[in-house]
């Protein structure tokens, strides 16, 4: 004769593991609010720590990622020929100029062949000022790819701790309150 309380105890089992995932709150502080906001702009939950890349902008100087520690990031990759990412950038500069003060860094990493491609984009889209990005240039694609990015624009939303939060494959309009909602949040 079977005993059947053995297959009981592991069903049993299995259910307090499937509610235990998904009942605990996540690392974020379930914030049902920010949850929210990334859901509404079709962004993805992620929570897992962002690689560590050294990149240099146009005056030679080179920066890492963790010289960010203890700011929220908004890490994009794009590039001059695409469109998408010409169309986003208006708010994404927006966005930086709102939260820079506030503990909010934005890092444009271009994967353009050269300089010559963005300066000749950055001089079209802010005609005699200075982008309050940090520009830089990814020639070789390698900090696109280990971030798994396959698609431009594609955005990384990292927390204080060095944690990727959320992340968007194609373009937004970064003025939106859910926007808003998650730097916030974070900050």
């Amino acid at each position: 004769m079977v005993d059947r309380r053995i297959p009981t105890a592991i069903l049993a089992v299995l259910v307090v593991a499937v509610v235990t995932v998904v009942m605990v709150p996540w690392e974020f502080g379930d914030d049902a609010r920010t949850m929210d906001a990334i859901e509404q702009l079709d962004g993805q939950w992620v929570d897992r720590p962002a690689e560590e890349f050294e990149l240099a902008d146009r005056q030679g100087q080179v920066h890492n990622l963790s010289q960010y520690r203890g700011q929220v990031v908004f890490l994009n990759f794009w590039a001059s020929f695409c469109e998408p990412c010409r169309e986003e950038m208006p708010s994404m500069e927006s966005l930086v100029r709102q939260y820079e003060d506030r503990g909010m860094v934005m890092v444009a990493v271009s994967v353009d062949a050269g300089w010559e491609d963005v300066d000749r984009f950055m001089a079209s889209f802010l005609p005699g000022e200075r982008s309050a990005m940090t520009v830089l240039l990814d020639e070789t694609e390698s900090t696109m790819h280990r971030y798994g990015t396959e698609l431009l624009p594609e955005t990384y939303i990292i927390d204080r701790d060095g944690r990727i939060v959320a992340r968007f494959a194609g373009d937004r309009d970064w003025s939106k309150p859910q926007v808003r909602r998650i730097i916030e949040g974070l900050l």
